[in-house]
């Protein structure tokens, strides 16, 4: 179920909740609540798993920069604007991977 379908089924189920508070059902009240509950976990998930894929490319474009810059620097390796591209790439793959496992550690 994508977000697009979870939100339609979100919205469906906040109409029957509606009919079940007008006809005072309290059991199917409850049912909906939890299936809107369920809905909201699915969504969190969904969100979830795409920020961590983007976590993910963002680290493979960086060592794919990293690669690139490597091979430059064995050629050209007194070039500072090249040394200081290598230094500011790995910073900023050490911060990434800092993100991926803190989002390991507080994914549901």
């Amino acid at each position: 179920m994508n977000i697009s379908e979870t939100q339609l089924s979100v919205n469906d189920y906040l109409d029957l909740y509606l009919y079940a508070e007008s006809i005072n059902d309290q059991l199917w009240k409850q049912e909906i609540v939890e299936k809107l509950q369920n809905s909201r976990n699915e969504i969190r998930k969904e969100i979830q798993s795409f920020k961590d894929k983007h976590l993910l490319e963002k680290y493979k474009h960086i060592n794919e920069e990293i690669r690139i810059i490597y091979q430059q620097l064995r050629i050209h390796s007194s070039n500072e604007y090249l040394l200081e591209e290598f230094r500011r790439l790995k910073q900023r793959r050490v911060l990434l991977g800092l993100q991926i496992q803190s989002a390991k550690h507080h994914s549901p």
